[in-house]
């Protein structure tokens, strides 16, 4: 398996691209604020043709590159289900400091089609296998991505885990206790590489060893 990642300039989130072993074909992981430019020159260089698009949660530095991202690959877009809301109007589901930071990026806003994601739930999608992990706190439809090819995995965080933190719950739809549960789920999953949403790459037993959260 291989991860190739891009950074969008909006609050510099990582957006992914995941291929299985000799493959061409791959899935997308998180669509930030004009990412299209990036993703197409790497998708280019490696020769991928993108079949999915996996979010991990719904905040808009995460969704407000899918307009132009789908105008260039017409693919089905998957959300964790309590964050579909999320969809309809970016800037509304933030605080109002937040609300008014965004206007300008949701001016041409056309909400996006996107299939519901539950807990467990798993595809085969491009050669890989990705199941989804709910994990509320940061957002109340986060979800860790768990990508697997062949023997090999690796695990999308979004913002619930960071290298060294872990997701703000102070936005609206932020739970506390809910961060405290899905960090406890996050203990129990295997020792493997994980990507978060923004900020480099680490391991789970990095993250349960050094991470002041845990």
């Amino acid at each position: 398996m291989d991860v190739f990642s891009t950074n969008a300039e909006f609050l510099d989130v990582n957006c992914y691209a995941v291929r299985a072993a000799g493959r061409s074909d791959c899935i997308l992981i998180d669509s930030g604020y004009d990412c299209a430019p990036g993703l197409e020159k790497l998708l280019s260089e490696e020769g991928l043709e993108p079949q999915a698009i996996f979010l991990t949660h719904g905040h808009p530095d995460h969704i407000l590159g899918l307009t132009n991202v789908l105008a260039r690959w017409n693919v089905p877009v998957y959300l964790g289900a309590p964050d579909r809301y999320r969809l309809d109007s970016p800037a509304t589901t933030l605080n109002p400091q937040f609300a008014a930071m965004l206007a300008p990026l949701v001016q041409d806003w056309n909400a996006p089609e996107a299939d519901d994601v539950t807990d467990g739930q798993s595809f085969e999608i491009a050669g890989l296998t990705i199941t989804a992990v709910a994990a509320p706190g940061h957002t109340e439809g986060s979800m860790l991505l768990r990508v697997v090819d062949g023997e090999e995995e690796v695990i999308f965080t979004g913002d619930v885990v960071f290298a060294g933190a872990i997701g703000r719950v102070d936005l609206p739809g932020g739970d506390p206790q809910a961060m405290q549960e899905s960090l406890r789920a996050f203990a129990t999953l295997p020792d493997v590489p994980i990507y978060p949403g923004h900020g480099p790459a680490s391991r789970v037993s990095t993250e349960l060893a050094t991470n002041p959260f845990f």
